[in-house]
Protein backbone atom coordinates (compact mmCIF):
# COMPACT_ATOMS: atom_id res chain seq x y z
CA UNK A 1 0.00 0.00 0.00
CA UNK A 2 0.81 3.57 -1.02
CA UNK A 3 2.90 5.29 2.32
CA UNK A 4 0.88 8.28 2.12
CA UNK A 5 -2.36 6.79 1.67
CA UNK A 6 -1.40 4.62 4.36
CA UNK A 7 0.13 7.39 6.67
CA UNK A 8 -2.68 9.38 6.67
CA UNK A 9 -4.99 6.26 7.08
CA UNK A 10 -3.00 5.89 10.34
CA UNK A 11 -3.94 9.39 11.41
CA UNK A 12 -7.43 9.61 11.15
CA UNK A 13 -8.16 6.17 12.71
CA UNK A 14 -5.92 8.00 15.77
CA UNK A 15 -7.96 11.33 15.78
CA UNK A 16 -11.83 9.84 14.77
CA UNK A 17 -13.68 6.80 16.05
CA UNK A 18 -14.00 5.21 12.71
CA UNK A 19 -18.04 3.46 13.24
CA UNK A 20 -19.61 4.73 9.85
CA UNK A 21 -19.49 7.02 6.95
CA UNK A 22 -21.86 9.50 8.70
CA UNK A 23 -20.30 9.53 12.10
CA UNK A 24 -17.34 10.23 10.78
CA UNK A 25 -18.68 13.18 9.28
CA UNK A 26 -20.42 14.58 11.90
CA UNK A 27 -16.63 14.08 14.36
CA UNK A 28 -15.02 15.65 11.59
CA UNK A 29 -17.47 18.60 11.53
CA UNK A 30 -18.41 17.79 7.38
CA UNK A 31 -21.90 18.51 6.92
CA UNK A 32 -23.92 16.14 4.52
CA UNK A 33 -26.56 16.52 1.98
CA UNK A 34 -28.22 13.77 0.27
CA UNK A 35 -30.07 15.11 -2.62
CA UNK A 36 -31.39 12.99 -5.74
CA UNK A 37 -29.10 13.43 -8.46
CA UNK A 38 -28.60 11.87 -12.29
CA UNK A 39 -28.01 8.20 -12.17
CA UNK A 40 -24.51 8.27 -12.97
CA UNK A 41 -23.46 10.76 -10.35
CA UNK A 42 -22.85 9.42 -6.54
CA UNK A 43 -22.02 12.38 -5.63
CA UNK A 44 -19.24 16.00 -5.02
CA UNK A 45 -17.87 17.92 -2.21
CA UNK A 46 -17.92 21.56 -2.03
CA UNK A 47 -15.93 23.85 0.13
CA UNK A 48 -16.22 27.67 0.52
CA UNK A 49 -14.36 29.20 3.57
CA UNK A 50 -12.90 25.79 4.87
CA UNK A 51 -16.40 24.74 5.56
CA UNK A 52 -16.98 21.41 3.44
CA UNK A 53 -20.18 19.56 2.14
CA UNK A 54 -20.40 15.80 0.60
CA UNK A 55 -23.49 15.98 -1.40
CA UNK A 56 -24.55 12.03 -2.08
CA UNK A 57 -27.00 10.95 -4.90
CA UNK A 58 -29.84 10.13 -2.36
CA UNK A 59 -31.11 8.01 -4.94
CA UNK A 60 -28.33 5.27 -4.75
CA UNK A 61 -28.39 2.07 -2.20
CA UNK A 62 -26.86 2.96 0.87
CA UNK A 63 -24.03 0.82 0.44
CA UNK A 64 -23.18 2.60 -2.34
CA UNK A 65 -23.45 5.87 -0.98
CA UNK A 66 -21.70 4.90 2.24
CA UNK A 67 -18.52 4.56 -0.30
CA UNK A 68 -19.10 7.63 -2.16
CA UNK A 69 -19.05 9.43 1.24
CA UNK A 70 -15.85 8.32 2.53
CA UNK A 71 -14.09 8.77 -1.47
CA UNK A 72 -15.68 12.29 -1.08
CA UNK A 73 -14.20 12.47 2.60
CA UNK A 74 -10.79 11.24 1.13
CA UNK A 75 -10.18 14.01 -1.36
CA UNK A 76 -10.78 16.77 1.64
CA UNK A 77 -8.18 14.40 3.48
CA UNK A 78 -5.52 13.72 0.81
CA UNK A 79 -6.43 16.63 -1.83
CA UNK A 80 -6.41 19.47 0.75
CA UNK A 81 -10.33 20.60 -0.07
CA UNK A 82 -9.20 20.55 -3.82
CA UNK A 83 -12.30 20.39 -5.84
CA UNK A 84 -13.48 17.06 -7.21
CA UNK A 85 -16.51 17.34 -8.07
CA UNK A 86 -18.53 14.18 -9.50
CA UNK A 87 -18.35 10.35 -8.39
CA UNK A 88 -19.90 8.59 -11.74
CA UNK A 89 -20.77 5.44 -11.95
CA UNK A 90 -19.24 4.12 -15.73
CA UNK A 91 -18.11 1.30 -17.76
CA UNK A 92 -14.09 -0.40 -16.94
CA UNK A 93 -11.81 0.07 -18.92
CA UNK A 94 -11.12 3.57 -17.85
CA UNK A 95 -8.57 5.65 -17.07
CA UNK A 96 -8.55 6.26 -13.50
CA UNK A 97 -6.32 9.40 -12.57
CA UNK A 98 -3.92 9.32 -9.77
CA UNK A 99 -6.10 11.33 -7.05
CA UNK A 100 -9.10 9.20 -7.59
CA UNK A 101 -6.97 5.83 -7.31
CA UNK A 102 -5.83 7.52 -3.73
CA UNK A 103 -9.05 8.35 -2.81
CA UNK A 104 -10.61 5.24 -4.02
CA UNK A 105 -7.78 3.38 -1.20
CA UNK A 106 -7.97 5.57 1.61
CA UNK A 107 -11.92 5.23 1.28
CA UNK A 108 -11.75 1.41 1.15
CA UNK A 109 -9.60 0.93 3.85
CA UNK A 110 -11.97 3.27 5.98
CA UNK A 111 -14.83 1.17 5.46
CA UNK A 112 -13.19 -1.49 5.48
CA UNK A 113 -12.39 -0.78 8.79
CA UNK A 114 -15.95 0.04 9.81
CA UNK A 115 -16.83 -3.06 9.07
CA UNK A 116 -18.05 -5.96 11.15
CA UNK A 117 -14.98 -8.39 11.44
CA UNK A 118 -17.33 -11.30 10.91
CA UNK A 119 -18.71 -9.70 7.88
CA UNK A 120 -14.77 -9.08 6.58
CA UNK A 121 -14.18 -12.80 7.03
CA UNK A 122 -17.23 -13.80 4.58
CA UNK A 123 -15.79 -11.95 1.53
CA UNK A 124 -14.73 -13.53 -1.54
CA UNK A 125 -11.51 -14.07 -2.57
CA UNK A 126 -13.24 -11.63 -5.93
CA UNK A 127 -13.70 -8.82 -3.09
CA UNK A 128 -11.04 -9.42 -0.75
CA UNK A 129 -8.64 -6.86 0.40
CA UNK A 130 -5.82 -7.30 -2.22
CA UNK A 131 -8.02 -7.22 -5.07
CA UNK A 132 -10.50 -4.19 -3.49
CA UNK A 133 -9.10 -1.42 -5.70
CA UNK A 134 -9.16 -3.20 -9.08
CA UNK A 135 -12.22 -3.94 -8.07
CA UNK A 136 -13.54 -0.66 -7.36
CA UNK A 137 -11.90 1.12 -9.82
CA UNK A 138 -13.10 -1.82 -12.45
CA UNK A 139 -16.95 -0.76 -11.71
CA UNK A 140 -16.42 2.95 -11.05
CA UNK A 141 -14.92 5.74 -12.66
CA UNK A 142 -14.32 9.48 -10.99
CA UNK A 143 -14.23 12.10 -12.88
CA UNK A 144 -12.89 15.45 -11.47
CA UNK A 145 -13.56 19.07 -12.15
CA UNK A 146 -11.77 22.09 -11.00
Amino acid sequence: MDSFIERNYEKLKNKYALTSPEDLLKEADIDLLPLPLDDNTGGFTMTNNRCSTIVVNSNWDEHYIGFVILHEFSHLVLHGGSSTPYYRRIGAGRFIPKIENEANALAMKLLLDMQDSDDIKHLTKYWSPVNKIDNLNRDFFVLCHD
